[in-house]
């Protein structure tokens, strides 16, 4: 029995050894980073997604704020986290994004935050585009585990028609992309429309609504009155 007892204290002194040396090398001997996007936008996860076209056209940019957070613990100096694009993961051209290349860790703190912009561009109205940052190596920090080392951004300013337009047509006319990313800019905020949740009152007056709208903007270019893109003049009569 006493020599079971001693194999068990001998076994937990080895046990907590090892985590002594685990923690020592992640937190203390090499301190390290990993990165966190806004829960807003990120929901947790390593990826960020992001879409202009329920945005108004006068909104050509979108600032998305990511936290550098140290593992490990905070120091009475300032520190210096090192960003890097991973050009391996990134489709996003360097005209679409801006991105620091450092962020500090101010003394006493246990984080650095830094804001990624995310462009607007007609390309993206074609397809998505990605965009990888990384941790690198820098004199006070090294990247954090693999998998949190890193976020991507993925954005885009794709429309598609919806499915239940023949049933929305009574109220809004025939289908256009045009048309429809300028309901969605003039919606205040509404980005999907139904006659199954929304009443007849409703949908009426969002059609005066988005009339008036096309009136003001039509005033506003005498000469060039919005057409779509059939060619065709946008009404909503």
């Amino acid at each position: 029995m006493a020599g079971g007892f001693a194999l068990l204290l001998s076994l937990s002194s080895l046990f907590l050894t090892g985590c002594s040396s685990d923690e020592d090398f992640y937190y203390s001997d090499e301190p390290r980073v990993r990165l966190e996007g806004d829960y807003i936008w990120a929901a947790g996860s390593d990826s960020v997604t992001f879409s202009f076209v329920t945005y108004d056209e006068s909104v050509q940019t979108q600032t998305i704020d990511v936290d550098a957070k140290i593992m490990g613990m905070p120091e009475s100096r300032d520190r210096t986290v090192n960003i890097t694009v991973d050009a391996s993961k990134t489709t996003a051209s360097a005209s679409l994004y801006t991105v620091p290349e450092q962020v500090v860790v101010s003394a006493g703190e246990t984080k650095g935050t830094f804001s990624v912009v995310l462009k607007r561009d007609a390309s993206l109205q074609q397809k998505a585009v990605r965009l990888c940052i990384k941790v690198s190596s820098s004199t006070d920090f090294k990247p954090g585990v693999s998998e949190q080392d890193h976020v991507t951004f993925i954005w885009n300013d794709i429309l598609s028609k919806p499915n239940n337009w023949s049933d929305l047509e009574t109220f809004f006319g025939q289908y256009s992309d045009t048309k429809y990313r300028f309901m969605l800019a003039y919606s205040g905020g509404i980005s999907e429309f139904s006659t199954d949740t929304m009443t007849w009152a409703l949908l009426n007056s969002l059609r005066i609504r988005f009339q008036n709208a096309l009136n003001d903007y039509n005033a506003a270019h005498p000469n060039q009155p919005l057409t779509d893109e059939n060619g065709q003049l946008v009404t909503f009569n």
